[in-house]
């Protein structure tokens, strides 16, 4: 007890969940997990909307679609923060980062280009590529112009990839406790986002509908429905 009063409210969210949860025994089990979006996700770095908004969906195993909505006029918003003598051509790209190790991920796409005969930025999916399972990204979308870069971003989405899971604290095992999840928390190494994935990797986390539906879309599951 003591020791859960010591961890961050999210930690004490989710060893509440696991203690009411109703779900199959541990025992010679794996969960396969959806994957999680949003700010439930993010590791060291939250989301951004400026000037841009988008979202993510469609989170697998080594995947997900970025949805960069439309922006009308976004040249002048740009040029608005570029400020007097800045540059007057923005191009536009994504580019996916491991959150853990901020290491680049392959991905890096050029999508648009805005000026003054071409100021607004029309609605996109982007597909970030060279994924690993249960791993935690973000994605920015910014502009190459001077002044700016990927340190800037003008729209920044945290995801953490799918997977499956094998809990190790199976019966007889110190930490064993029969039908809950607890085997979530014998991941090793153990992050919250880890833990978030694996609960949403269960069928239920509560038996009431709504309140199951409401805890899966609190946690950031993929599918949260």
């Amino acid at each position: 007890m003591k020791r859960l009063l010591n961890t961050p409210p999210t930690f004490n969210l989710i060893a509440a969940l696991l203690a009411v949860a109703f779900a199959g025994p541990v025992w010679a089990q794996t969960i396969t997990a959806p994957g999680l979006k949003g700010q439930p996700a993010c590791v060291g770095t939250g989301e951004i909307d400026d000037p841009l908004s988008g979202s993510i969906s469609a989170v697998g195993t080594n995947q997900a679609t970025l949805q960069i909505d439309a922006f009308s006029n976004l040249y002048s918003s740009l040029r608005a923060q570029a400020g007097d003598g800045g540059p007057t051509e923005f191009t536009i790209r994504f580019t996916a980062y491991n959150a853990r190790t901020g290491t680049q991920q392959g991905s890096i796409g050029t999508f648009a280009t805005v000026n003054s005969g071409s100021p607004n930025l029309a609605a996109s999916t982007q597909t970030p590529f060279g994924l690993s399972a249960r791993t935690p990204y973000y994605v920015v979308v910014y502009t190459t112009a001077s002044g700016f870069g990927a340190a800037r971003p003008l729209l920044r989405r945290c995801f953490m990839t799918g997977g499956t899971y094998t809990p190790s604290n199976e019966s007889g095992q110190p930490g064993y406790v029969a039908n809950t999840t607890s085997g979530c928390f014998s991941i090793s190494p153990r992050t919250f986002q880890d833990i978030r994935n694996c609960l949403c990797g269960r069928s239920r986390i509560w038996n009431d509908d709504d309140r199951n539906t409401a805890q899966r879309r609190t946690l950031g599951c993929a599918n949260a429905n």
